[in-house]
């Protein structure tokens, strides 16, 4: 293994203020020519914090899942070499799967089935996204690979890559300009040949290595099609992904580029414990609508489901250990959903025997129950309803007797947005999953207890009546905190999500020998932290060559959808130069009005969008009519 050091610091960069655009009487003649663009053209242009929409050949702003990049991996092939490790050589490439990569260490021998690389170890992964950095003048980044990794980094908002490190002989410190606090576009790179291989991917705290968390990483997913399932290896999402040397099995995200969804999960998905039964899975995105009205969303499962479309939510078996029949597990879910993106949730629970789920659409896009089409889906998860995790899978002695103030403690540490330039990520509410064995349950009581020094430690459970029941001294218990609980244990929502929220179970009645809080994993719903979707966003089309002097636009035309807070500018001018250096960009342009230009030969255009970080707007059929000299 090789480790590769550099110290990162990168230049900005922005885009030009509008300059005044001609007022004068559109002249006759001259030869039409007209030019439009689809989804080829729209992807020829320079973006910046702008997705293409392949399939309604459109532009939108970028829209982001947080908690990892994404990750490709491509199976039995080794694109890139040490001095050879071009992004270019990615072009007609065919991913054999995806995931998000949250910032784990891929170890020889790791199952990367999620990500496509089963059975060989001759791969290609590469990974794509934004990463946060603080804007310090020294930020230092760690990777290693074997056979060989690089990293590549932008700008915030720009798609200009810097090359920042190769994994080498020896470190390689690398400093480039800082541009300050920001999401900075990172893609790395990894490749093996064959034989044992090793991919790291840290950043550096005060000199010393720390994996990248949940709040300092986001896939920019909307060009994706299909949903992200995430399987978690228990009920009910109980969670957690520990990157330390405890063991603790993660979590796996694995994008599911395919119709939404009739299963049989004959074989448990990867993540899932080998004998398919105790655990759960969440399939998030969005779907595309493109006639306004009432949908309704149906989920059958076995066993328990939870659905959410658009802002409404139903579940039905939603319990842990609670077992149903073959889809006896019904729920449907209407929701008034709106033209463009609308947020879609499915949880699925599995606890014993078959584990089978379809999930159907039924609306004015889609006249009859049907699975929904991939080209109708993005993953892209809703902002009001991340989940954040915490877990310890440790021992914690509860002493007898020992009271609220002697307990057993685990600490479930959450990485959460706190409000660093991205919001502050608030509980909306909460899903607890603990384990404790003990001889006497009806001596045992249960807090839990929210972050910081003022943090609200509330009683979750009381004495139980009664000695145990024969064989129960180990019991694994599920407790859930609603969104909108008031009194009560809902004071524990509302608060930020980050920091260390601790689970403390005590006995405070004499006799009966001691117990052990043996795991605590902690599912947080969070609404707030960083915006769903880019505020700015460009994107400006490659340079028009008409061959003779254009002196006249008689229509500019597009589609444009702009929800409450959006907002799309659409701008055109003409260039002296090939490259159109020095030339401004004039004030915006009325959608099919026709306007005189100065006599150039050369043309280009620009679209500008706002939005308010959630939703989000669009612009389809872009096409121009010009006329110029014969």
């Amino acid at each position: 293994m090789q480790r590769a050091y550099l110290v990162l610091m990168v230049a900005g960069c922005g885009f030009r203020s509008p300059g005044g655009s001609p007022d004068l009487p559109v002249p006759d003649g001259g030869v039409p020519d007209m030019r439009s663009f689809g989804a080829t053209e729209l992807r020829a242009g320079a973006l910046v914090d702008m997705t293409v929409d392949g399939p309604r050949s459109s532009l939108t702003p970028n829209a982001y899942t947080y908690g990892g990049l994404v990750a490709h991996g491509l199976r039995d092939a080794k694109l890139w070499a040490r001095g050879d490790t071009a992004w270019t050589d990615l072009a007609g490439v065919t991913a054999t799967g995806a995931g998000l990569w949250c910032g784990e260490h891929i170890v020889d021998k790791a199952r990367l089935d999620y990500l496509g690389v089963t059975g060989t170890s001759k791969m290609t992964l590469w990974l794509e996204g934004e990463v946060w950095l603080d804007g310090k003048s020294t930020d230092m980044f760690h990777v290693n690979g074997d056979d060989v990794a690089f990293v590549e980094i932008a700008a915030p908002g720009s798609m200009a890559y810097l090359p920042v490190a190769e994994n080498a002989t020896a470190p390689v410190p690398a400093q480039v300009a800082m541009n300050g606090a920001g999401w900075y576009p990172i893609r790395v790179g990894f490749s093996n040949e064959g034989g044992a291989y090793d991919f790291l991917f840290t950043r550096s705290v005060s000199g010393s290595d720390v994996a990248w968390t949940r709040d300092r990483l986001r896939a920019r997913a909307g060009e994706l099609g299909g949903m992200l399932r995430t399987v978690f290896g228990q009920q009910i999402l109980a969670g957690g992904l520990t990157l330390s040397a405890s063991q603790i099995a993660p979590q796996v995200p694995h994008f599911e580029e395919n119709d939404l969804l009739h299963t049989s999960l004959q074989s448990p998905p990867q993540g899932a414990p080998a004998d398919d039964d105790d655990w759960s899975a969440r399939y998030l995105g969005q779907v595309y609508i493109t006639k306004p009205g009432t949908y309704t969303l149906q989920i059958d499962s076995d066993d328990g489901n939870r659905a959410r479309l658009g802002d409404r939510r139903g579940a039905q078996h939603w319990r842990r250990d609670d077992g149903v029949g073959t889809n006896d597990a019904t729920t449907r879910v209407s929701a008034e959903l709106v033209v463009g993106w609308n947020d879609l949730i499915v949880d699925y629970n599995q606890f014993f025997g078959g584990s089978n789920l379809r999930v159907r659409i039924q609306g004015p896009d889609f006249p009859s129950l049907i699975e929904i089409p991939r080209d109708q889906l993005r993953p892209v998860e809703p902002a009001d309803d991340r989940l954040a995790l915490g877990v310890d899978e440790a021992d914690h002695p509860v002493p007898d007797n020992g009271g609220m103030n002697n307990p057993g403690i685990a600490t479930m540490t959450v990485t959460g947005y706190s409000g660093d330039a991205v919001g502050v990520e608030t509980v909306d509410s909460i899903e607890l999953t603990y384990e404790v064995s003990s001889p006497h349950w009806d001596q045992i009581k249960v807090d839990l207890e929210s972050p910081s020094s003022l943090g609200t430690r509330v009683m979750i459970r009381d004495h139980d009546n009664g000695p145990n029941p024969p064989g129960t001294d180990d019991r694994i218990v599920q407790f859930t905190i609603p969104a909108g609980t008031t009194s009560g244990v809902g004071a524990l929502l509302g608060g930020t999500a980050n920091g260390d929220w601790k689970l403390r179970v005590y006995d405070d009645v004499n006799m009966g020998g001691g117990s052990t809080l043996k795991s605590a994993r902690l599912t947080l719903h969070t609404k707030g932290g960083p915006d769903k979707l880019a505020r700015m966003a460009s994107w400006t089309s490659q340079i028009i060559d008409a061959q003779t002097p254009v002196f006249a636009i008689d229509r500019v035309t597009w589609n444009e959808r702009t929800p409450a807070g959006a907002k799309v500018a659409v701008h055109v001018r003409t260039c002296q130069q090939s490259d159109c250096s020095g030339a401004d960009w004039p004030d915006p342009i009325a959608r099919g009005a026709a306007f005189n230009v100065p006599r150039a030969r050369y043309l280009q255009l620009r679209v500008d969008m706002t939005s308010n970080g959630t939703l989000e707007p669009e612009l389809g059929g872009l096409a121009i009519v010009f006329r110029r000299d014969p």
